[in-house]
């Protein structure tokens, strides 16, 4: 029945979004780090730092808390690079929303001056401003950037320095014209007499830092360097606590155990299992049922839209799948296979060796240690998760 639904009920948790600064938590260690810089920055010696970590650990929400937390010394500008593979559109972008970042007085005259020509428009109300660039003049901005990231700051932004994000750097990093423009800026806006109070922070996979050092080892010397990997227990359990908390719900002991359990440390898993928690509850007070169904319920949704369409490719041997399965009930995130074969059945035991190659393929898990060693893990622990939570949904028999 809906006659008692509560329109008013309103989730504390965000999943599938970047997490706000309110709820932001953990990571201390790395903002810290992160804030170290800010004083030199802001004195015209212009920091670049690159943050990496896989799939799901929140980069975009820590991007996004330190903008936040340092708005009162900087404008935050925030780019999402996410599929795009071309330096013009990113440094277009770059200039766009720097300018629809700064303060507002005056400022449809002064982009005329700094652009002119390549003024597209200036939306009067809320002045959003739009390049029109042609072959050449996208070639301008990328040659001439730092002459135009100069210009603008002085003539928008000349009460704060610029806090540039540059999120989800990933289809770039196959590019050695990127490389060679960043390094570039980074040697020019030094060499040169600019007074810009500048931080850059660019995120992406570990493996994309890595193709772009490739490219050219002197690159990684430009950049600060973390890697985001996963929360401990006591930073899952402060998540937990104090989320639920907010909305006036408490957890029993139990129920928090398991949602810590079954987290792994993963942002995405703990919003995820937060929330569907979360609408679980009917009273102030998370008990092991309402856990447990909402473990569940966030499992199957990663599952649909993150771990079957890897899946389904072609892990659809039964042998393969209940493998798996034992791989989630033994809750092995890295394993010897000459160990693990001993809870194998004979027909599993058959093809373990055409299951590994399979899934490591198809990048489920990754072959560690020495080579030919036999030692692999799962490439994300979303996928021991998963099946961490089928075992869950099996031992309560909870197929609604």
């Amino acid at each position: 029945m809906l006659d008692d639904f509560d329109f008013d009920k309103e989730s504390p948790f965000q999943p599938g979004h970047p997490v706000s600064p309110y709820y932001f938590k953990g990571r201390t260690k790395i903002v810290k780090k992160i804030l170290r810089y800010l004083n030199k920055a802001e004195k015209g010696d212009v920091q670049h730092y690159f943050i990496t970590g896989k799939k799901g650990m929140g980069k975009t929400s820590l991007a996004r808390y330190v903008q936040d937390f340092v708005q009162d010394k900087m404008v935050g500008v925030y780019i999402s690079n996410k599929g795009n593979h071309s330096l013009e559109n990113l440094v277009k972008q770059i200039l766009e929303e720097l300018i629809n970042s700064a303060p507002k007085d005056s400022i449809k005259s002064k982009i005329k001056n700094i652009f002119r020509d390549y003024v597209e428009s200036i939306e009067v109300k809320g002045t959003k401003f739009n390049f029109k660039l042609d072959e050449y003049a996208s070639r301008d901005i990328v040659d001439n950037f730092l002459y135009y990231l100069n210009k603008s700051y002085e003539e928008l932004c000349t009460e704060k320095g610029i806090f540039l994000i540059i999120d989800d750097i990933n289809g770039l990093s196959e590019s050695k014209e990127f490389v060679d423009w960043y390094k570039k800026f980074a040697d020019s806006i030094e060499m040169k007499n600019y007074n810009i109070p500048l931080y850059i922070l660019l995120a992406g996979y570990p493996e994309k830092f890595n193709n772009l050092v490739n490219q050219d080892e002197s690159f990684s010397r430009i950049f600060h360097y973390d890697h985001i990997d996963y929360l401990n227990s006591e930073e899952i359990n402060e998540f937990f606590q104090d989320t639920f908390d907010s909305v006036g719900i408490k957890c029993d002991e139990k129920s928090l155990e398991y949602m810590i359990a079954f987290s792994e440390g993963i942002p995405l898993m703990m919003q995820e299992i937060g929330d569907s928690v979360f609408w679980e509850v009917e009273s102030n007070s998370v008990n092991m049922d309402y856990a447990i169904k909402g473990i569940v319920e966030a499992g199957r949704l990663i599952g649909k839209r993150q771990i079957k369409p890897v899946m389904d490719k072609s892990i659809r041997s039964k042998n393969y799948e209940s493998i798996l399965m034992k791989l989630g009930d033994k809750g092995v995130d890295s394993f010897k296979k000459s160990d693990f074969e001993k809870f194998l059945s004979p027909s599993e035991k058959k093809v373990f060796s055409k299951f590994l190659q399979r899934a490591t393929e198809l990048n489920i898990l990754e072959s560690i240690g020495k080579d030919k060693s036999g030692e692999y893990k799962f490439s994300n622990r979303l996928y021991l998760v998963y099946f961490m939570i089928l075992n869950l949904e099996k031992e309560y028999n909870l197929n609604w």
